[in-house]
């Protein structure tokens, strides 16, 4: 039953938006009472919790792998994840800035999951200007900068699609990780290039 309801919920959540969804509408769609749902998840926010629990658990198949060779398709593939993540549960992310202010709990579980995954960036970057796929960090190019608007660019990606619908503007059409790499691309090393070629070739993607 709980499996059930968190699925159901999430997808109420995501056609109609979680502030528009309440626990009775949940309840109806798994065609049973108030009262029962609520036995198993007191009210919205517990459930959001538990959702949120779930979704942080898939997050840390994101971490850098260790002991084993890194290439450039890292990055793509991890990006690749967390887009797919972000389909899946595109409430959270459309709804990001009213669960921050309305769930202060879930609001801090947030906040310490983003400051781990930007150090998890930092040590993917730092490898690529160690291996000679990315350039130097100087007084121009700041990377910790660049973690920041990575991460923002890939958490508002489904926000910004929903505020910019004109199909005449296709720039937005693009799946996130060719805009991120936009980011990089600047940086990378005649090593990094080659091995971005190559890539994507391997790779098919909307561009």
């Amino acid at each position: 039953m709980k499996t059930k309801s968190k699925l159901k919920a999430i997808s109420l959540f995501n056609s109609n938006g979680i502030a528009n969804v309440s626990m009775k509408q949940i309840a109806d769609v798994l065609n049973i009472s108030a009262g029962n749902l609520s036995y198993h998840y007191k009210n919205k926010a517990v459930l959001l919790a538990s959702i949120y629990e779930d979704m942080y658990a898939e997050t840390l198949d994101f971490i850098l792998p260790e002991n084993t060779y890194i290439t450039l398709f890292h990055f793509e593939e991890m990006m690749l994840k967390f887009s797919n993540l972000q389909q899946r549960y595109s409430f959270f992310f459309n709804d990001v800035v009213h669960i921050i202010k309305t769930y202060p709990k879930i609001a801090k579980q947030y906040e310490q999951s983003n400051l781990t995954r930007f150090k998890e960036a930092r040590k993917l970057i730092d490898y690529y200007i160690e291996t000679k796929r990315l350039k130097p960090e100087n007084d121009i190019i700041n990377y910790n900068k660049t973690i920041h608007t990575i991460w923002m660019i890939s958490t508002f990606w489904q926000a910004q699609k929903l505020a910019i619908q004109s199909p005449k503007y296709s720039i937005n059409k693009c799946e996130s990780i060719t805009m991120l790499w936009q980011l990089l691309l600047p940086h990378l090393t005649q090593k990094g290039t080659e091995e971005y070629l190559q890539l994507k070739q391997f790779v098919n993607r909307t561009n």
